[in-house]
């Protein structure tokens, strides 16, 4: 209950909220992160391509990679499903056929055999393409 004397402080409700920090500040830890990895001379974006663009990386490692820098490169695809339901998705909701077929894309889209077809690359590696073993 609120009534008078019953104040709870601060601004009223509807003002803007003014003073802290500016929108797109990070805060300390990440800048001291990010001076010591310079200090350093490690650049993380640079060794993932490093390892990502080595041929023995692991396929899934590599689509790993891939998949963590599309997200800010590429809108994240919606799923098809239902109009009604909420135009924004959780990625958790990615069904696990969803994230073969992304995960195939990257790989297709982004490794070191993009300009193969996606049959010759499989067959090449001697592995079975797992969108037909449904």
């Amino acid at each position: 209950m609120t009534g008078p004397g019953t104040s709870r402080g601060g601004r009223p409700p509807g003002l803007p909220k003014t003073g802290g920090r500016t929108k797109g500040t990070p805060n300390r830890s990440t800048v001291a992160l990010r001076e010591r990895l310079a200090e350093l001379g490690c650049d993380p974006v640079e060794e993932l391509v490093k390892i990502a663009h080595d041929s023995v990386t692991e396929r899934v490692l590599r689509a790993n990679i891939y998949s963590l820098f599309l997200r800010y490169t590429h809108p994240i695809p919606k799923t098809a499903g239902n109009s009604d339901e909420d135009a924004t998705t959780e990625e958790s909701a990615m069904t696990l056929n969803d994230a073969l077929k992304w995960a195939q894309y990257v790989v297709n889209q982004f490794g070191p055999n993009a300009a193969q077809p996606e049959n010759q690359t499989l067959e090449k590696e001697g592995e079975s393409n797992p969108s037909n073993t449904e």
